[in-house]
């Protein structure tokens, strides 16, 4: 049996990053792999794993690089390293690239690989400051996030790109289409700045001063910290400027997502991740922009369209021909499904993680 530590970003709340956790962890061969996913706090996301039958350990890992860290870090290092001793573990594998200096200590010390998943769009000088020269293997979500990597001189054979994934069976068309005079446009995610909700917001003003049938959906929640809850008030107060009360609405966060998606006839990301995979699985095209993963998961015109951010005119426009040809979007709909069933199904994700892991411990795979 192969025992493999990973380490997770979050234990208390469940984002794109421990989504995609999960479905690796929950689906990977459990009769030839152990998991053990170790969380810097509980709540929800820790509970999900535990119902799934997934073991999991609650121990922080402070920032690395952090002055207020420099004593709690190595004691936490320390920590991790006697947890993988007495898990066995044959490689641990980080969801967080931030944990990459964590992986370094323990590989040190345990001459086990180590494998760093980004999740982000770093720069040359991230990739540096946070050691990836010292990683065994690095799993990028995109080509676009495995630029810098390579900019920053990492042999692009320690590279392989592994698109997000989505669960096909809990993510599907309705099984009756609504038929209604509205077109709903959504987006998802947490109440925050990188999400870009308040862009949002400005681009359905424009739509809406053109095309009144539409309606927008604001699926997600605020983080109940300072910064979150002034972004969500900020949010609102501009669909008060704009008189948009009547045409947004917020539905706070859904733990129904599938359902939620099922509710739109189109969805707009302007930061990218697995919400594109989960929309084309529920046979919605999607608007993104050429940011991180979006122009790969996206078939531009077929199961919808990448558009330049700057200016926001180019999002509007496409978002009022599709409203005022519904049958033109519900095809690119039925087109992103038998796109998602071929590039986003968690059994083509799991078995290239796998293969990873195959290869780092080389020929004998049968485990102690």
């Amino acid at each position: 049996m192969i025992s493999i530590l990973y380490l997770s970003h979050c234990g208390s709340s469940i984002g794109g990053g421990e989504k995609q956790l999960a479905y690796l962890v929950e689906n990977m061969d459990r009769t030839r792999y152990r998991p053990l996913v170790v969380c810097p706090d509980g709540g929800v996301f820790v509970e999900h794993l535990r119902r799934a039958n997934v073991p999991t350990v609650i121990l922080n890992l402070p920032p690395w690089r952090k002055v207020k860290s420099l004593i709690a870090r190595y004691g936490a290092a320390k920590k991790l390293v006697r947890l993988a001793e007495t898990h066995g573990a044959h490689l641990v594998h980080t969801s967080d690239s931030w944990f990459n200096p964590y992986l370094w200590w323990v590989r040190k010390h345990l001459k086990i690989p180590v494998v760093s998943h980004v999740r982000n769009l770093l720069t040359p000088t991230q990739v540096r400051k946070y050691r990836f020269d010292r990683m065994d293997s690095i799993i990028a979500i995109s080509e676009q996030s495995s630029d810098p990597l390579i900019q920053a001189g990492i042999d692009a054979k320690k590279i392989e790109v592994i698109h997000n994934c989505v669960d096909l069976s809990a993510f599907q068309p309705a099984s009756e289409p609504v038929h209604s005079a509205e077109y709903v446009v959504g987006i998802v995610g947490r109440i925050e700045p990188f999400k870009r909700q308040k862009t949002f917001v400005e681009i359905a003003a424009r739509v809406v001063a053109r095309c009144k049938k539409v309606r927008f959906h604001i699926i997600g929640g605020a983080l109940r910290t300072p910064e979150h809850r002034t972004y969500e008030r900020e949010v609102r107060q501009l669909i008060a400027k704009y008189g948009l009360q009547e045409f947004v609405h917020f539905t706070g966060h859904r733990t129904d997502m599938p359902t939620a998606m099922q509710e739109l006839d189109l969805l707009v990301t302007l930061s990218a991740g697995s919400v594109i995979a989960e929309a084309m699985a529920v046979g919605k095209p999607v608007i993104g922009t050429p940011v991180g993963s979006t122009t790969e998961m996206i078939v531009h015109g077929e199961t919808g369209y990448v558009v330049p951010l700057d200016p926001i005119a180019g999002i509007t426009d496409k978002i009022i021909e599709l409203a005022k040809d519904p049958d033109r979007s519900g095809r690119m709909g039925q087109r992103a499904r038998k796109y998602a069933e071929k590039a986003f199904s968690i059994e083509r994700h799991v078995r290239m993680v796998e293969n990873i892991y195959k290869k780092l411990l080389i020929t004998d795979f049968t485990g102690k």
